[in-house]
């Protein structure tokens, strides 16, 4: 059986009880109209319980957790995945480990943070995972860097080769305006045409901002960003879905329209 990955414009969810307050009907209403084909929703009971309604109603349905290296929480994120998967109307239809800064990094005694490689066990979770979920599960890293040239010891090549693809976070909000989000996503695609960044990723589905930036002294979050992120591949998806403010729902709305999708 072949691993179908997810298509089509997809939403992160991390709190369900923040999006439409938690009322599963809308939020469907919403992804329709809105021309979202797909969600990726956090792997606890809060979003879990929900699966089968969203996949009832027409959505690919994946989930995501974040993950940190060690032999113990390993065991368990593999042991939750498996569970996610187990056949039903909940069952996930993919599964997004967020492997992030703990897969270059380690900490001393202190708590000081130095970079070191932990592609071993990027290998060795990687196996177990795919081992454990069989061929037939999507596994998409969401953890993977916007621009791999400035993680050399990122395990994107160990992940990779056991995974089916890679969603680099380009978050362009997170930085300054001087670095506009053209110049951003252009530098980030530049680099994951790289093959030696690519590594064994089959596919790549880029994750892009929905939240505002500018508190935290980077960017406001701009239709226009929004559009030239969405106009660029035909799958992605955006963080997240509580974060997201009315006047991007609408640019959603719109273009859906436009294309037809909307209902």
């Amino acid at each position: 059986m072949t691993a179908k990955a997810p298509t089509g414009l997809g939403m992160f969810i991390w709190q369900f009880s923040q999006c439409e307050g938690g009322d599963v009907n809308a939020i469907i209403a919403k992804a329709k109209r809105c021309g979202i084909s797909w969600v990726a929703i956090h792997m606890t009971w809060d979003c879990l319980k929900h699966a089968a309604e969203l996949k009832a109603a027409g959505l690919y349905v994946a989930g995501w957790s974040y993950c940190v290296p060690g032999q113990q929480e390993s065991a368990a994120w593999i042991a939750n995945a498996v569970a996610c998967r187990r056949p039903g109307p909940d069952q996930l239809d993919a599964i997004l480990p967020d492997c992030e800064i703990e897969w270059e990094t380690r900490k001393d005694a202190d708590g000081n943070v130095y970079p070191s490689d932990r592609r071993p066990e990027a290998i060795a979770f990687a196996d177990q995972l795919r081992a454990a979920l069989g061929d037939d599960c999507p596994i998409g890293n969401c953890g993977a860097w916007q621009w791999p040239n400035r993680h050399p010891i990122y395990p994107d090549h160990a992940f990779g080769a056991f995974w089916n693809f890679g969603a680099p976070e380009r978050y362009w909000t997170m930085f300054s305006q001087t670095e506009p989000a053209k110049a951003a996503l252009d530098e980030s695609e530049k680099e994951w045409a790289d093959p030696m960044n690519v590594g064994a990723y089959k596919a790549l589905i880029p994750i892009g901002s929905a939240f505002d930036g500018s508190a935290q002294g980077g960017q406001p979050l701009r239709p226009a960003d929004v559009a030239g992120f969405l106009d660029r591949q035909a799958t992605c998806a955006l963080w997240s879905w509580q974060h997201l403010p009315p006047l991007i729902w609408a640019l959603l709305e719109q273009r859906a329209q436009v294309a037809g999708d909307g209902t």
